[in-house]
């Protein structure tokens, strides 16, 4: 469907590709703006005072305006068939939740619509009652003056047919929309699809690997199917028999693609401007600040240094960024305790982060960079805390080090995913983000080699390096299994971008977060933080400098992340072969409320004592075989307790000796 941006709650909105860039290149943003007229400026998110860049900006476009999109994914059979007179279309139809009428199969004047009640209408004609979540095969025969309708049952059974006058207008075919796009797109899976037309016979199987925009027939030829807006590969198909739940094994089971009426592929908008990022520039957090009638809103992006100027690196966790972008949290299901424009402004526009579900119900598990991510601000508070999140935490962070002039380099991700090792070797010491949850193999990979070189970590956040995701350009691909947040057919944990499989790091049985960081998300809560308490270790262990100057045995008992400096999300040791031997812990933050309860699906080796003993947050340290070291704060909030600008506490001297030691 394609439809006007609704800007109700923010004048303004857009993204920047690439989002994270080298020195010495160029990004372009893509804005919808209702203000024709406003103003732009590139300014600095990461200071205490934000500075104004005059760097070169190219306008593409005189005045903003408001731009469309399009939600909702469905397949266009080639040009040249549509043409033809005399043809049979035969394909296989598995049908989710629909709440209104869909269309099913358009051309020309002909429409096959679904409606609520599971009725397929051919131009209006009844042909059969369908179930949900049951394979069909839908055949069609086009004859001059007259088109026919059968509905059948994978076992053959005919269900339904009907046959309908036809004037013969030429038009697209198109499966799951309609030519104008002005009403929904249909929840349903495709599976194998046949065309007979003049004499020529063509077959479409989907592969196990996706998504892909164009997809040519079985026997080869120029007769691409195209398929609009990413809708999800490697499902199960008409052939799923529960047997076999890997699609590398046998593709056949899973030659079927799900489309949903708010699947997007990332939008199509033309740049408003090009932005010349100079070679000098520092490496640092940026913004398209756009200033409008109705307040100024602010597009971020990342630069990152032309080569290494610092020992030390600090990682932002963009995967997490996007994978949190623009969540809905309806208010009817969440308790919200604070209100965020982002948060409003996808429930008016119906965008979908990968913690939310589609129309039909099924999660969400694709999601692309080319999209505005009204939650990426630094003046975003999340309304289930009321508190930072994401980036205007890691933002704390990169002004503590700006205040106090330690050097650091900025990189993302993004560029560890694309790049592997290479992106992070150069430096001595690297550190994460404040919430550095989803991680793709390569930035597993890349990560594991960098410590084995004998390079530092600085793990300052929780609940880190814990789901699986796979990137494909500006795409992003998440497969949850079985979850709470919510869980994924039987047979379908495996990425279609990789093929790998999907679900959480602990489960894959390598690159552990409990192997390389000594911790393991454990608690969470949107209750009160709690302060940590030192620890023998932190006196006598070879560790002992990261204490120089904390003047108390207490500290992180104020923070802006729910007032403390162990909450939200946060990771403890567990007793296990995993956890290195030498590990020292530091610190621990425990008498959490009641609100923060244990992850159900994780497993402890002494049952319900331990599980008991795990409602606490382990700040940890280690030496690597590799010869560096890894520092683990282990809560989401660590980053939120650093002081603020003329404030000095404990969390910052922490802090300063940690990035102190690779920057003198």
């Amino acid at each position: 469907m394609r439809t006007l941006l609704n800007h109700s709650h923010m004048a303004a909105v857009g993204y920047l590709e690439p989002w994270s860039v080298r020195a010495g290149s160029i990004t372009q943003a893509f804005i919808s703006c209702t203000d024709p007229n406003a103003t732009i400026a590139i300014t600095t998110l990461d200071r205490d005072d934000k500075e104004r860049v005059e760097w070169k900006v190219i306008r593409h476009e005189p005045t903003f305006s408001t731009r469309s999109y399009t939600l909702g994914s469905w397949i266009e059979l080639p040009d040249g068939i549509a043409a033809t007179r005399i043809l049979d279309l035969n394909f296989e139809i598995l049908f989710t939740d629909n709440s209104e009428p869909k269309p099913v199969v358009s051309f020309g004047s002909f429409r096959l619509t679904l409606d609520p009640t599971g009725r397929l209408l051919a131009s209006g004609q009844m042909v059969a009652n369908v179930r949900q979540e049951r394979w069909y095969r839908i055949k069609l025969s086009r004859t001059p003056g007259s088109i026919s309708c059968i509905v059948e049952t994978e076992g053959g059974n005919v269900v339904g047919n009907c046959a309908v006058a036809d004037d013969g207008q030429p038009g697209s075919i198109l499966i799951g929309a309609e030519p104008n796009l002005n009403s929904k797109t249909l929840n349903a899976r495709i599976g194998r699809i046949l065309i007979e037309a003049d004499e020529a016979a063509l077959e479409w199987r989907f592969p196990t690997r996706g998504p892909v925009a164009a997809l040519a027939p079985v026997a080869g030829g120029d007769a691409e199917l195209v398929i609009h807006n990413a809708p999800i590969f490697a499902v199960a198909s008409a052939r799923f028999t529960g047997g076999v739940h890997d699609p590398r094994l046998d593709p056949e089971h899973f030659d079927a693609v799900h489309l949903h009426d708010d699947d997007f592929g990332g939008f199509d908008w033309s740049a408003d401007m090009s932005i010349e990022v100079p070679a000098h520039a520092r490496s640092g957090v940026y913004a398209v600040e756009i200033t409008t009638s109705r307040g100024v809103e602010k597009l971020p992006f990342f630069v990152r240094p032309q080569q290494p100027r610092s020992a030390v690196g600090v990682l932002l966790p963009t995967a997490t960024y996007l994978a949190y972008a623009d969540e809905q949290l309806p208010p009817h299901r969440y308790p919200w305790h604070g209100s965020d424009r982002g948060h409003l402004f996808a429930i008016d526009n119906n965008f979908l982060s990968l913690y939310d579900t589609h129309g039909d119900l099924s999660g969400v598990s694709l999601t692309s960079s080319r999209r505005p991510r009204a939650t990426l601000r630094d003046d975003y508070h999340y309304p289930l805390s009321n508190s930072p999140h994401l980036l205007p935490v890691d933002l704390q962070l990169l002004k503590f080090c700006g205040r106090h002039g330690l050097d650091v380099d900025l990189l993302t991700d993004h560029d560890l995913d694309a790049e592997g090792v290479a992106a992070i070797e150069r430096y001595q010491l690297l550190l994460t983000g404040s919430h550095p949850e989803y991680w793709s193999s390569n930035m597993m990979k890349g990560l594991e080699s960098y410590v084995q070189r004998g390079g530092s970590v600085g793990y300052l956040g929780g609940n880190g390096f814990y789901w699986v995701v796979a990137f494909q350009d500006d795409k992003m691909e998440l497969r949850r299994g079985k979850n709470d947040i919510w869980s994924g057919r039987p047979g379908e944990i495996h990425m279609a971008m990789t093929g790998e499989p999907g679900g959480n790091w602990e489960d894959r049985g390598r690159h552990h977060p409990q192997a390389l960081f000594g911790v393991t998300y454990v608690i969470m809560s949107f209750g009160p933080s709690r302060p940590y308490r030192r620890l023998e270790g932190s006196h006598h262990s070879e560790f002992a400098w990261l204490f120089d100057g904390v003047a108390s045995d207490v500290f992180g008992q104020s923070g802006t992340v729910l007032g403390g400096a162990a909450g939200y999300e946060v990771d403890a040791v567990l007793r296990s072969g995993e956890t290195p031997a030498n590990l020292v812990r530091l610190a621990v933050a425990d008498d959490f409320d009641e609100s923060f309860q244990l992850r159900p699906d994780l497993w402890v080796a002494d049952g319900e004592v331990e599980r008991a003993a795990l409602r606490r947050s382990d700040m940890t340290a280690y030496r690597h075989e590799g010869g560096g070291f890894v520092f683990s704060a282990s809560s989401v909030a660590w980053i939120g307790a650093l002081p603020g600008a003329g404030e000095d506490n404990d969390v910052g001297r922490i802090m300063l000796n940690l990035i102190g030691k690779f920057t003198g």
